[in-house]
């Protein structure tokens, strides 16, 4: 289907009508087709990746055709925010299966909020035991400051994840500093991704170990299952 470009003439489509369905997936064009659902629990993965992957489209529409900057900024820094705040949020809900502890209540209470800073400060810790658990070295003290630093940095422009989404805060307050003209939105990218991959690099660290213990709660209770004669 061609959809027209903001600075395109041609014919728009028509406008809405009742019994329109807007989510099938019964058309011919198959392929167009997405899919949800997949895992059990709602596939957090592809929510989390799927707003890195179309931050990073818009960007490198931006970097091709040199347009739309001006309006693809807020989208853009919206989904690299959002995937930082659901790649924390995964890896505190998973980590205490770790250290054999259960979230306390203000780590569940900033589960249900979108203060990056907050959530980052409680995952430190708790990486910290976990590689004390695991008898790994200590994570780079350098790449905890570089990490820390750029926590600071979106939770200072946009502490709640409303700066980019509308124009005022819910007090009336302008969502932006009057200061801030120009982000170059390659370099933003570029250092988004470096934040990224530290994430997606200690989730998959996590992974490891949470499969390497599973695992390891199976065997202990066969074995124990064999010893009292239940198996």
């Amino acid at each position: 289907m061609y959809t027209p470009d903001l600075d395109d003439n041609a014919a728009l489509p028509p406008p809405p009508r009742k019994g329109d369905h807007l989510f099938r997936g019964d058309l011919p064009d198959w392929s167009n087709n997405a899919c949800l659902n997949v895992g059990h629990d709602g596939d957090p993965v592809a929510y989390t990746e799927g707003y890195r992957r179309g931050a990073r489209l818009l960007v490198e529409h931006v970097m091709e055709h040199q347009r739309n900057q001006d309006y693809l900024v807020y989208p853009i820094i919206f989904l690299y925010r959002h995937h930082i705040e659901l790649a924390l949020k995964n890896l505190i809900l998973h980590a205490p299966y770790l250290i054999d502890r259960s979230l306390t209540k203000p780590e569940k209470e900033h589960l249900g909020k979108h203060r990056l800073d907050l959530l980052w400060q409680d995952l430190k810790p708790m990486l910290s035991a976990i590689v004390k658990a695991a008898g790994w070295d200590e994570l780079d003290a350098a790449d905890i400051e570089g990490v820390d630093d750029y926590i600071r940095q979106l939770s200072e422009l946009d502490p709640d994840s409303f700066s980019f989404r509308y124009t005022r805060s819910k007090k009336g307050a302008p969502s932006l500093p009057a200061e801030l003209k120009l982000i170059n939105l390659r370099h933003f990218a570029e250092m988004l991704e470096r934040l990224a991959n530290f994430l997606d690099g200690l989730n998959i660290g996590l992974s490891v170990l949470k499969d390497g213990k599973a695992e390891m709660e199976v065997e202990w209770r066969n074995e124990m299952a064999h010893y009292m004669g239940y198996a």
